[in-house]
């Protein structure tokens, strides 16, 4: 039997406790707020996110229609995403917050610059668009890495074929910063941190975070 990939299970304590501080879902009363995860997959962060916010006022979008019926199973309100076309069926300024992790980089260019567009249009005044996505060139160093130490070997040697928007933090950032009023960036790791702890240090990471493997952070409308 194939090992199953991390995208199928549930989110990790750390990774779970990071996204909801970046949403800022964990120090907020958002028990009246809408939150939509773009590009939910089978709802795993949903499932982070209904620990604070009604199931009710929780939205996805997805590609897979499959995956759209799986997540409406589970009570949130999942509606299919159209690989053609940039239009999001939600009312303009209706959402406190729009959560994408490891989706971006599935979109071909011009229709992930008007998605940006879109993602502006249906958030509220103050609201925040928190976003994953590797950090290429350099990603592709952690791969090797991944490669010997894992047991997706053949994945991670080779790149991901369906990632045909490749971009660097630095390129995130300045996609974001033509829409949004405040970005902030950061890696989600940077080689041998765990080892040596000043470059754990927050001016550190922000000084080498053109090394990180993975961008992750939010802007704000």
């Amino acid at each position: 039997m194939s090992p199953e990939f991390p995208w199928d299970q549930p989110v990790s304590t750390e990774a779970a406790q990071l996204t909801l501080e970046l949403c800022g879902i964990k120090n907020s009363n958002l028990t009246n707020s809408r939150v939509l995860d773009f590009g939910c997959g089978n709802g795993r962060y949903l499932e982070v996110f209904a620990s604070y916010v009604p199931r009710e006022n929780l939205y996805g979008t997805e590609v897979s229609l499959e995956r759209v019926v799986q997540v409406n199973q589970k009570g949130f309100r999942a509606l299919p995403l159209s690989p053609q076309r940039s239009c999001l069926a939600f009312k303009s300024e209706s959402f406190n917050v729009v959560f994408s992790s490891n989706v971006i980089e599935h979109i071909p260019r011009n229709l992930y610059l008007q998605y940006l567009v879109e993602i502006h249009r249906i958030l509220k005044p103050g609201g925040r668009f928190v976003v994953g996505t590797p950090n290429y060139p350099i990603k592709r160093l952690y791969d090797m890495w991944s490669a010997i130490a894992t047991e997706f070997t053949r994945y991670y040697l080779f790149d991901d074929p369906t990632h045909c928007n490749k971009l660097s933090i630095y390129g995130l950032e300045k996609d974001l910063s033509r829409i949004f009023r405040e970005v902030y960036l950061e890696p989600t790791y940077i080689l041998l941190q765990e080892k040596i702890a000043w470059l754990r240090e927050p001016k550190v990471r922000h000084l080498l975070r053109i090394l990180g493997n993975k961008i992750i952070g939010y802007c704000v409308k």
